[in-house]
């Protein structure tokens, strides 16, 4: 029984270990093509091309369900502008007409270049960059895996907190995409938090800890034979 368990674990990391590195090369790849086309975006004008955002908005609300009237409800915009998710209206008008009050705007904030461009290349490498590494964690710790006699020993527990270490740099990549993608739109920066990342890197820590606690009984066990 345990021979044939220490045989499906060397298994899994032989193959987890060859599909990691199929995945690797995969990554370098992309990363290779990203550096040619960040050279060939920074050789040429910012300015070649643009993209801007525009809309409208159009909100009619019956006052009657509502029981408001024009003294009752009002909109201040502060500086005239009104927020709408990511994008900032540029006129607001609101009249109370009829018992109808309509709310209309016209917006545009979106604007991107290709400076915008080349930032957005410069952090996908940096990610990109950050996966690779920790993917070369994670391969040592399969081989890890396909060679052990038994998952609980100081090998494995070594390997998998270096794993999860180094998946600290990828959810801070993550962090800085989101959040450069989310200044970009709006026009202002904000910290976008990944709860998935971070919690995918708690649970390695946690299975860290757990396998370190199982290599104790595994010694301890031993010990006692």
């Amino acid at each position: 029984m345990e021979k044939s368990i220490k045989r499906k674990i060397n298994v899994f990391g032989k193959v987890a270990k060859i599909i990691t590195m199929i995945i690797i090369v995969c990554l370098l790849v992309a990363e290779g093509f990203m550096l040619v086309g960040g050279i060939i975006v920074a050789c040429v004008p910012k300015d070649s091309v643009t993209v801007d955002g525009a809309g409208t908005i159009d909100v009619n609300v019956n006052t009657e369900y509502f029981g408001l009237d024009g003294e009752q409800f009002y909109v201040n915009t502060g500086s005239g502008h009104l927020a709408l998710g990511e994008i900032s209206t540029g006129s607001l008008n609101v009249k109370n007409e009829n018992g109808n009050l309509n709310v209309n705007g016209d917006f545009k904030q979106l604007h991107f270049d290709l400076n915008d461009g080349m930032l957005m290349l410069v952090y996908g490498m940096v990610y990109v960059a950050a996966i690779v590494v920790a993917l070369f964690f994670f391969r040592a710790l399969m081989k890890q895996f396909m060679v052990c006699d038994s998952p609980f020993n100081e090998g494995v527990v070594k390997k998998m907190r270096a794993f999860a270490i180094a998946l600290i740099p990828c959810t801070a990549a993550v962090l800085m995409m989101k959040s450069a993608i989310s200044a970009m739109l709006s026009g202002s920066f904000n910290f976008d938090i990944d709860f998935i990342s971070v919690a995918f890197v708690v649970i390695i820590f946690i299975l860290t800890m757990i396998f370190k606690y199982g290599t104790e009984l595994q010694k301890e066990h031993d010990e006692t034979v």
